[in-house]
């Protein structure tokens, strides 16, 4: 009966962890198992009913918007700064057929490893050997047989969106309905708070106060006005802010013997990582029988990948090349992260 319950709880504790990572036998989840999938309700505004939304649409629509509104303030904050070039009228440093491609990965691997070890054991007599009168040496001896299996599994769930805005679309202000427009830091128009939901919002896009992209973005044009390209042939859409008789520490206006000055394409990417690992290893040490006496009974894990990417720049091939290196260079990393943090690795039996 002892071992019985023993063996109850040790079942127990790993179903529980597989709830929580669900083994890496399923296609993973975006959200977390706290936040909550919305049912459908009615709307108190018209009586109809609304369409049930899922904690991770949630998540993704809250990160998206925050994105976009945390973008739009940079813009709009940065194009207050106006620059000179040359005898020119001040110009903005964000020309508005420049834009922003934005890159946005949600990245969860969920994994198991099962490693179960049993040993069966079979004592034999001592061994007594003399050396002379007085003289004798007891050695113990025993038979030891084990067997050992390895099970693991990994699930990898991947969403992404690939928004993009241009500059003049960002620097529209907010109006009453815009889904940016905030009263006292919060969004008023917010679908789920009007239905009295709470959304979801596990994610550290949505947790993190600050992104800084505000920032970066300042302080990535005051560099690229002191310090921009000169030389190479102009390209589509080059002429933006700095074509022509710009001035700045690169060296006089443009009239350069391979063309003139180009805008250079800034680019922005932030990386949350946050990873979760559990195991558990009961051990039984019998007169004919061990069980699990080394290395990792069961282990399981939950990896989320949480990736932004802005490129801003004009819209040419240059900027199109640009970002679509940071996504590849991206995934190629994360690929390469989710292979390395497996259990069965870190335990050391795949």
């Amino acid at each position: 009966m002892c071992k019985r319950g023993v063996l109850a709880k040790v079942q127990a504790i790993v179903i529980a962890s597989c709830g929580l990572a669900a083994c890496g036998l399923a296609v993973p989840d975006i959200k977390e198992v706290w936040d909550a999938d919305m049912p459908q309700r009615v709307n108190p505004a018209n009586g109809k009913p609304t369409v049930g939304v899922s904690a991770t649409a949630q998540i993704e629509f809250e990160i998206k918007r925050r994105i976009y509104c945390d973008l739009k303030s940079a813009v709009q904050h940065v194009n207050q700064i106006t620059v000179s070039e040359g005898s020119g009228p001040p110009k903005q440093p964000l020309p508005p057929d420049w834009g922003a491609q934005v890159s946005l990965s949600l990245q969860v691997d969920e994994s198991a490893a099962l490693n179960p070890g049993i040993t069966f054991n079979q004592v034999l007599p001592n061994a007594i050997k003399a050396f002379g009168p007085a003289n004798t040496v007891t050695t113990p001896q025993s038979f030891n047989l084990g067997f050992g299996a390895t099970l693991s599994s990994t699930a990898t769930r991947v969403d992404k969106f690939d928004p993009y805005w241009s500059i003049a679309f960002l620097m529209i202000r907010d109006t009453a309905g815009s889904a940016c427009k905030k009263v006292n830091g919060e969004y008023v128009n917010d679908l789920f708070k009007q239905l009295g939901w709470t959304p979801a919002s596990s994610s550290p896009f949505i947790l993190e106060s600050d992104l800084g992209i505000e920032e970066w973005l300042e302080g990535a044009m005051m560099v690229d006005y002191l310090l921009h390209s000169v030389g190479a042939s102009a390209t589509k859409g080059g002429g933006g802010a700095h074509g022509g008789g710009g001035r700045g520490a690169g060296g006089g206006a443009g009239t350069g013997s391979g063309g003139g000055q180009n805008p250079d394409t800034v680019s922005y990417e932030i990386k949350f990582v946050i990873v979760s690992n559990g195991s558990i290893t009961p051990t039984w040490k019998l007169v004919k029988v061990s069980a699990n006496t080394s290395g990792t009974f069961f282990s399981t894990g939950r990896t989320r990948t949480h990736d932004l990417i802005i490129t801003i720049g004009p819209k040419n091939d240059n900027s199109i090349q640009a970002h679509l290196a940071s996504t590849i260079g991206n995934a190629v990393g994360n690929a390469n992260r989710s292979v390395f943090t497996t259990p069965c690795l870190q335990a050391g039996v795949c």
